[in-house]
């Protein structure tokens, strides 16, 4: 299913969920979707903006109920091997060692996700073509679609990332950072193609309602 939704998913991910199956990764998914109620009209609300943006901390404080919580970044850090990189070879390592397998996790809890009709809160940066044919042809399968776009200068996420690093040793390049940023006019202006809901928020200004940017 998750290839048809979305086409160009290798672009994604190099291997699928099998690569790094384990009894780990299989508790962390049925842990994921415990509790959770199929409903008829599902939602695919996603959360999106540029790393430091802000994101973790907006969906902290408006995850709705009944709706799973995916975040790729949240799936890293609980693997056991990110927590032995990191205390064994450091924030870098542990980042480059684990960011992959945590997204290939992240998109089988997807497909899991939409099999079973749920509503869902996705976290990423949403600055790749997949994710735009992910909103084109989930509305196809029933879902509604809604995007937050948390808005964020570009320096200022980049200082934000680089202490928290120091304070919570997670890391991410900043080349990284520096290119999603170059697509974020471009993917508003596509999302806003797609969906009936999109909203911006400053991420420099408490996540105060943004008209335009």
């Amino acid at each position: 299913m998750l290839k048809t939704i979305m086409p160009s998913i290798n672009r994604l991910i190099t291997a699928d969920y099998k690569s790094v199956k384990s009894p780990e990764t299989e508790a962390l998914l049925q842990e994921s979707l415990h509790g959770l109620t199929p409903v008829e009209k599902p939602e695919l609300r996603q959360v999106s903006g540029i790393p430091g943006a802000g994101k973790s901390t907006f969906c902290a404080a408006h995850l709705p109920p009944n709706f799973l919580f995916l975040s790729f970044d949240r799936i890293m850090l609980s693997l056991a091997s990110y927590r032995r990189d990191l205390a064994q070879l450091g924030s870098v390592a542990a980042y480059k060692n684990n960011e992959m397998p945590a997204r290939i996790i992240g998109y089988e809890l997807l497909r899991r996700a939409m099999n079973k009709k749920l509503n869902i809160l996705f976290e990423h940066s949403g600055t790749n073509p997949a994710h735009l044919e992910l909103f084109k042809n989930i509305r196809k399968k029933g879902y509604r679609t809604a995007v937050d776009f948390i808005v964020c200068d570009t320096g200022l996420a980049i200082a934000r990332a680089a202490e928290r690093a120091k304070q919570t040793k997670r890391y991410i390049p900043e080349e990284v950072i520096r290119e999603r940023a170059s697509g974020v006019q471009k993917y508003i202006a596509a999302y806003r193609e797609l969906t009936p809901a999109v909203k911006l928020f400053d991420g420099a200004n408490n996540f105060h309602p943004l008209k335009k940017i």
